[in-house]
């Protein structure tokens, strides 16, 4: 994997007799490769200057609409702002701006490609005639060269220049084949990450291998090989005469050598088994589509490929059988096995032109994580305009304490349990996605600063726990086209919109942009702030909710009308080191994380008494762990 950066400055220079000084010019471009201000998925942004275009929106440019429609007719399906088909097209004849323009081509590219997506949107980006558009990415080249593409479409529509639209669909389809992930991984991917599901996935590779969950709870996909495929199994499929043996002396009806067929139509009938249980059935007849035949096969036959599964302990395999008629038992007209593929294909019940697809992708999820497990360990996402670090160290070590491995990314390295691996500033995607990768962690700390958010997205797509410490908006102007405050909300709103339904967002009462977020979390609020008076935090009590505050000499915990005192603020040695208001406000958030992630109230009262920050004491301990020493 590749570290996200932001993209050099890509123009394209003006043919003044030819444009008419009408051009577009990528002036940047970013991909956010997980959740971030404008959705919940990867994305590219490009900043794009329309120049004099901005002063002739759609409905100025003669034949303009009617050489789009032309060469992509498909655009009558747009329903844009209308919530209709055709919106797209109703917009271009009122008068639309190119930025928009720009999205809806791009998007139609990527879809006659067959680059799945379909979220898009165009803001002005502040300066005069410069927009950020904005496209589902699944992948970064594959989605570059849509949008390059749709420059020169929407160029060539406007002075009246030829485009060939085949041809580029002809590169961008390869492009596709090259750059996306195989149908049969793309399928179990997409049956993992459902909403019914909600397992992660992260891309390992270029190819097609995926993680999915995350820590110590991940599984691994390669193909429709999955990290429970041994190599034995998978060495004795690739053997026919050995398999044949193996199935035989199980006694199983085999074809013999000189009965066997090519691979195309070595069995007129395709019957995958995973996980023990046959959950799908194709009959293939040459130059036909695949008919789907689940519901027809015998149970004798249906035993007989499951007891093959075995034989060669395959987790998932796709078993030919040759059989004149698939509801008649083998052994009654004949019929046998002809091979057993290790690795199969699951376009055969995915293409079927008899009845719905059969839910394949799925059946092997299920297989992987069974009993509605997500593979999810817990993930403490943490972001503000200052005390995350601090916050992100105090967490990790509550959690330590309460017998988890962990993993920390954030401004001051990478940690995984008491070791520093990785020194220097680690708070972003790369260093959060190593975290979630790594097979030992089994909870996952994550600081994201405003920057991470705005250009490289969250590593993670949803978390257990995610706290906003305070906002400074003044310290986020000037970078990204970031200029007014609500701007500035919207980024730490990532945060909170990710939280899990049964997760917890821990944030700042005293501070109203911060308070202001908790209306978009799918989750528990706890709130935290130095004064018990607090507005936010009386509410919040009121409605019988929890909160952490100060009172008198205490920390205290308090669900509605119910308090429970922590400690002594004069038994914290980050107080008596440092008795500063944001010290403790660092200390309150931290203690609502640990409170929301379910830590008993004793470890947490250990954990802050014996805790001091010190970045590079701390670097000295942690390399002097004997965990991994």
């Amino acid at each position: 994997m590749q570290e996200p950066e932001i993209k050099p400055v890509v123009t394209a220079g003006r043919d003044v007799n030819d444009m008419k000084h009408r051009d577009i010019r990528f002036l940047n471009f970013l991909y956010l490769r997980g959740p971030n201000i404008w959705t919940y998925h990867s994305v590219l942004e490009a900043w794009v200057d329309i120049g004099e275009l901005e002063d002739s929106p759609s409905n100025t440019l003669p034949g303009f609409v009617d050489r789009l429609c032309a060469w992509l007719p498909s655009l009558a399906e747009h329903r844009c702002s209308y919530g209709e088909p055709g919106g797209f097209i109703r917009r271009l004849h009122e008068g639309t701006w190119t930025g928009h323009i720009l999205e809806h081509i791009t998007l139609e590219l990527q879809n006659l490609a067959g680059i799945p997506g379909g979220f898009g949107k165009a803001r002005e980006a502040g300066p005069r005639g410069v927009y950020k558009v904005v496209v589902s990415a699944p992948n970064e080249v594959a989605t570059r060269a849509s949008m390059e593409a749709a420059r020169l479409l929407v160029l060539a529509a406007i002075t009246g220049s030829s485009f060939d639209v085949e041809a580029t669909l002809l590169g961008l389809r390869a492009l596709a084949l090259q750059h996306l992930l195989e149908p049969d991984a793309a399928c179990i991917v997409a049956a993992a990450t459902a909403k019914d599901r909600g397992i992660p996935a992260i891309r390992l590779s270029t190819g097609n291998l995926v993680q999915l969950g995350y820590g110590a709870r991940q599984r691994r996909i390669w193909s429709t090989q999955t990290d429970r495929t041994g190599a034995i199994a998978h060495g004795i499929a690739r053997y026919p005469e050995l398999t044949r043996t193996l199935l035989k002396s199980c006694g199983l009806p085999v074809a013999e050598p000189d009965e066997s067929h090519s691979h195309d139509v070595s069995g007129n009938h395709r019957l995958l088994v995973i996980g023990g249980q046959m959950v799908a059935a194709a009959r293939i007849d040459t130059g036909l589509a695949p008919v789907d035949v689940t519901d027809e096969v015998h149970p004798e036959t249906a035993k007989a490929v499951r007891l093959a599964a075995r034989v060669l302990d395959l987790d998932i395999v796709g078993v030919d059988v040759l059989a004149d008629d698939i509801r008649i038992p083998l052994a009654k007209q004949d019929g046998v096995i002809t091979a057993m593929h290790a690795c199969p294909g699951l376009t055969l019940h995915l293409q079927s032109n008899k009845g719905e697809p059969r839910p394949v992708g799925r059946a092997i999820v299920d297989h992987l994580f069974p009993n509605h497990d997500n593979g999810r360990i817990p993930v403490v996402g943490i972001t503000g305009s200052s005390g995350t670090s601090e916050v992100a160290q105090l967490v990790a070590e509550l959690l330590r304490l309460s017998g988890k491995f962990i993993g920390l990314a954030c401004c001051d390295g990478m940690f995984l349990d008491r070791r520093k691996v990785e020194i220097g500033d680690c708070g972003n995607w790369k260093y959060a996605t190593r975290v979630l990768m790594n097979r030992a962690v089994e909870a996952a700390i994550l600081e994201n600063g405003a920057d991470v958010i705005l250009g490289q997205g969250l590593a993670y797509d949803r978390c257990e726990v995610g706290v906003v410490t305070r906002i400074n908006p003044a310290s986020h102007y000037g970078r990204f086209h970031i200029e007014e405050p609500e701007m500035v909300s919207q980024i730490f709103r990532t945060q909170v919109d990710v939280v899990l339904p049964d997760g917890v967002a821990v944030l700042h009462a005293a501070d109203p942009m911060v308070a202001e977020l908790s209306r978009y979390c799918d989750g528990e609020v706890i709130f935290f702030a130095i004064d018990p008076s607090s507005p936010v935090i009386t509410q919040h009590r009121a409605s019988g909710a929890r909160v952490v505050f100060v009172r008198e000499d205490k920390l205290i915990l308090a669900t509605g009308s119910n308090e429970s005192s922590l400690m002594a603020l004069s038994a914290i040695p980050l107080m008596i080191e440092n008795p500063d208001h944001e010290i403790m406000e660092n200390i309150l958030a931290a203690v609502g994380a640990a409170w929301a992630l379910g830590i008993p109230h004793h470890v947490i009262q250990t954990g802050i008494m014996t805790f001091s920050y010190d970045a590079d004491e701390a670097t000295q301990v942690f390399d002097q762990s004997p965990v991994f020493n």
